[in-house]
């Protein structure tokens, strides 16, 4: 049996930075999310939410966000089949005066399963599966505009990641096949909060903890923050079951180039009981526990509402 898959994918916080490359990085994720589930991306919808176009700076940035959506709409195949526009949305600031709502084009997509059977979600499925990290260009994740920055830093501030459509594609197009061939058993995209957050909700989703080492020096001059927490790239972190190791890595091969180009094997999944451990070499960046991810996760709103961290 055929299937649809749907998502409705924004960052608000990319397109008032910057409108075109903001609107850009919204059609490559939402595809990005399709191919994640096994779904060839093929149309949009768009819902265009912005303040006054009567004002210089809202003008254009609902310019440049409709030109990045065409041009991401182009690249990545998928016409725009209709939409809305929400025009002059703003409320009052502190002093009275009128301010807008952060640009906010949502994008609808939809995309195509050849196969109900052939499908994946984003936890982990079975303990000992290897983690590869698909489209892990190290020059394009970024912190600029980051969750990272907003949420530990109160900054919104930067230019956000760019993209790169023919790795999207590349990676996408591996990502489909691999869950079409039944090789790869859970996929996830790297979006908001980066590597790091996209490790911690795949062990959240499968109830199972994951070791993972990033094949860089504990001594290396980079910064950890951005390794971890850096965001873009077009990546997507999957999980092998250990059988098909050898015809997935030759795939990967013809496909994205050799290990450590755009793609690596990150290490493996663990079982219930055990944690999420980041390492480089054998030094440890980051051990949580299940239940504190969880913790974090499922009672973040109430938190937040009660006015806790």
């Amino acid at each position: 049996y055929r299937g649809l898959a749907a998502t409705v994918d924004c960052n608000s916080r990319y397109v008032y930075l910057d409108p075109y490359e903001g609107a850009n990085l919204t059609v490559a994720e939402a595809a990005r999310n399709l191919s994640c589930v096994g779904a060839e991306p093929i149309a949009v919808t768009d819902n265009l939410n912005f303040g006054s176009p009567e004002k210089p700076i809202g003008y254009w940035q609902l310019a440049e966000s409709c030109r990045g959506i065409s041009d991401g709409c182009k690249a990545l195949n998928t016409p725009v089949t209709g939409g809305n526009v929400s025009l002059y949305n703003e409320t009052l600031d502190a002093d009275g005066n009128p301010e807008s709502i952060y640009p906010t084009p949502v994008v609808g997509m939809v995309g195509l399963i050849a196969d109900l059977t052939k499908v994946c979600g984003q936890g982990w499925q079975s303990s000992g599966d290897l983690i590869y990290l698909l489209g892990d260009d190290k020059t394009l994740p970024t912190l600029g505009a980051s969750e990272y920055l907003a949420v530990l830093h109160g900054t919104i501030a930067g230019k956000p990641p760019r993209v790169d459509f023919e790795l999207e594609q590349k990676v996408q197009t591996a990502c489909r096949e691999g869950i079409r061939q039944g090789w790869i058993k859970s996929a996830h995209d790297c979006a908001e909060g980066g590597l790091a957050v996209a490790l911690a909700e795949s062990c959240i989703s499968g109830k199972k903890g994951a070791k993972v080492k990033l094949g860089l020096s504990s001594t290396a001059a980079v910064r950890w923050d951005n390794i971890l927490f850096g965001e873009g790239g077009g990546r997507i972190l999957v999980s092998v079951h250990p059988e098909y190791q050898l015809v997935w890595e030759g795939f990967l091969q013809q496909q994205l180039g050799e290990e450590s180009d755009i793609w690596q094997n990150l290490g493996f999944v663990g079982s219930g009981s055990e944690p999420l451990r980041i390492l480089a070499d054998d030094q440890g960046l980051i051990e949580v526990d299940l239940g504190e991810m969880g913790d974090r996760y499922f009672n973040a709103i109430e938190r937040r509402l009660n006015g806790q961290a």
